[in-house]
């Protein structure tokens, strides 16, 4: 009964954040969502890092957003997502912590702002790649 009440929880809190996360049952596949754009780069492990996205931030001006983005790392890793959305003088955060790849989608209302923050687990003193698809919807 406790994992239901948390898993509504966590569907609640991204409804209301206007993110959300694919299914952690179905395998992800960036290659078949006729993604627009792919960004491919590389970070050190352990270490958070701003622009992942590959931009240092991004402004929406008058026009509301919708994104989905696929992320492909290396095989047993964990990349940790921050979202940070400033809008009408208040801040939200979305973090997805799952394993591996994944596949998620956030909005944004007119006049927003919003930087990606990542940290990229793995062995100490290295560098992974990573690529970031995304396509707005």
């Amino acid at each position: 009964m406790k994992r239901i009440i948390f898993v509504l929880v966590g569907v609640l809190g991204a409804m209301l954040t206007g993110i959300t996360p694919a299914s952690a049952t179905s395998p992800v596949d960036c290659s078949a969502g006729g993604y627009t754009r792919a960004y491919t780069s590389y970070m050190p492990t352990n270490m958070e890092r701003g622009a992942v996205d590959g931009r240092s931030y991004n402004i929406g001006a008058n026009l509301a957003y919708d994104y989905e983005i696929c992320l492909d790392i290396p095989d047993d890793e964990t990349f940790t997502i921050e979202v940070r959305i400033y809008n009408n003088g208040s801040w939200s955060t979305f973090v997805d912590d799952r394993p591996g790849d994944k596949v998620f989608r956030y909005s944004l209302a007119p006049n927003s702002f919003w930087q990606v923050y990542g940290t990229l687990t793995g062995p100490g003193s290295t560098y992974l790649y990573y690529t970031w698809h995304e396509k707005r919807l």
